[in-house]
């Protein structure tokens, strides 16, 4: 058991270690300007990557065969488009406080940056973390069914707001069942990269 729990512990830290590495020395500079936030997270990812790329290949030997191929990337970078454009419409019926704000920060950025990190280095960060190690590594402890409400449970605490949780939690859910589905990362990833890009579109689109 302590071993199971270490080994939940121990990609935490890692993330914990890397953001305070980052943030600290970031919060003394003015040199990102108002683009803080997204060099934020690039480096984060730079910093945390290595190791979270470690830990998932340490445990390749818990999971099932890799299922992947072109046709299943596609299909699922169609559901995640359709996951943020149906959530988008639904937020905005709802009236979901905070979505609005949310929303007009996608964009606000460097063009290219805001590119690179909602694109890749955030998916890629994130679906390491949440689903390609801690969710794995729930499993040790937990069913299948309380690893996912679990790691989406975090996921959506993690974005910090009302509109982005609930969606971060719901989105989480089928991200898991992604990774449990198909036993990669890559299908979570490319959930992800899929959803980030429809908001972006659409953000564009709109504002445009």
């Amino acid at each position: 058991m302590k071993i199971r729990i270490r080994r939940i512990l121990m990609p935490v830290f890692l993330c914990l270690a890397a953001a305070c590495l980052i943030e600290i020395p970031l919060g003394q500079t003015d040199l990102f300007g108002e683009d803080v936030i997204l060099w934020d997270t690039l480096f984060r990812a730079v910093a945390a990557m290595p190791g979270l790329i470690y830990f998932y290949r340490e445990d390749a030997v818990f999971r099932g065969a890799e299922e992947w191929n072109g046709k299943i990337a596609a299909a699922l970078f169609a559901a995640g488009a359709a996951m943020s454009v149906i959530f988008r419409q639904l937020f905005t019926v709802l009236h979901v406080p905070g979505y609005g704000a949310a929303e007009q920060n996608l964009m606000t950025g460097t063009v290219w940056l805001e590119l690179v990190v909602l694109l890749l280095a955030a998916p890629l960060l994130e679906e390491f973390f949440f689903r390609g190690v801690l969710y794995g590594r729930l499993k040790e402890l937990f069913s299948v069914r309380i690893s996912m409400v679990f790691s989406a449970a975090l996921f959506g605490l993690y974005h910090g707001n009302v509109s982005q949780g609930i969606y971060g939690f719901f989105m989480g859910l089928f991200l898991a069942w992604s990774m449990e589905r198909f036993q990669t990362v890559k299908a979570p990833f490319v959930i992800h990269m899929a959803a980030n890009a429809a908001a972006i579109a659409l953000g564009i689109a709109i504002n445009s």
